[in-house]
């Protein structure tokens, strides 16, 4: 029998997973995810690439504190295998602060997949939320069913029709990639924070090398589970030696479908 989010997910698109993360964690995500923020900050506005990224830091696993401890966890994971039928790895982990009247990328009507895939299921999408959603403070566009059409929507019928994510601190907010979505526009004094993570099937190449940066040996040592999420099984070799090795010890392993 289906999961009432599976369900969800084959309708509408999209599903809320109530009260998930504790608290503490998420207070704790929420001060690195500041500090983070900083430090692209600086990155972005050197490379010349600072006004559309405003309130946007990319590729958080790397600097390892509560985000670390967040995907050790594995919220979800019987969710997100029922969705892909499968095996999933990590494609990439960032976050928002959505800043008051903040306009970038993602505030446009988007979807996360770039050829539409129908009922191929290669990326998925997850929002943690760190601060409530509210309408007021940019609670994210979802337009129930697009998922299920090639054409995007006029941005007149888009925000016609999309309903909007409204959610409590600690809620995770799962969606079909295929799905039209933005960002709400904050009209509060206050951020409206959350973690972005995009899931995929584990042949899809990851937007940051996240076992290379954390570290190899460090990587080995840890549950198989996680070590399937980051993409350890499914690295690409560099050396014959590499390439040449039984199923166990491949870079890339037989289960990885």
């Amino acid at each position: 029998m289906k999961s009432l989010a599976s369900e969800n997910l084959k309708n509408k698109g999209w599903h809320i997973f109530e009260n998930v993360v504790d608290d503490k964690l998420i207070t704790q995500i929420s001060d690195d995810l500041e500090e983070s923020y900083t430090i692209r900050r600086a990155i972005q506005e050197k490379n010349g690439v600072a006004d559309d990224m405003a309130g946007n830091s990319h590729h958080l696993l790397a600097d390892g504190k509560s985000f670390f401890e967040y995907i050790s966890r594995l919220y979800i994971d019987a969710e997100i295998k029922e969705y892909f039928g499968g095996n999933y790895i990590l494609n990439t982990f960032g976050g928002n602060l959505n800043l008051r009247t903040q306009v970038t990328y993602a505030s446009r009507v988007h979807r996360d997949v770039r050829t539409y895939t129908s009922d191929i299921r290669l990326l998925l999408n997850i929002l943690i939320v760190l601060d409530d959603f509210t309408l007021d403070n940019g609670a994210t566009y979802l337009l129930s069913g697009s998922h299920l059409k090639i054409d995007k929507p006029t941005d007149e019928f888009f925000y016609s029709n999309a309903d909007r994510a409204v959610a409590k601190r600690g809620d995770i907010i799962m969606w079909d990639a295929n799905l039209w979505h933005a960002a709400g526009s904050n009209n509060t004094e206050g951020r409206r924070r959350g973690l972005s993570l995009i899931y995929s099937k584990p042949f899809m190449k990851q937007q940051f090398d996240y076992c290379k940066n954390i570290g190899y040996d460090k990587v080995v040592a840890m549950p198989e589970n996680l070590q399937q999420v980051l993409g350890y099984k499914s690295r690409t070799p560099e050396t014959l030696e590499q390439w040449y090795q039984k199923p166990a010890n491949r870079f890339y392993r037989p289960d990885q479908e």
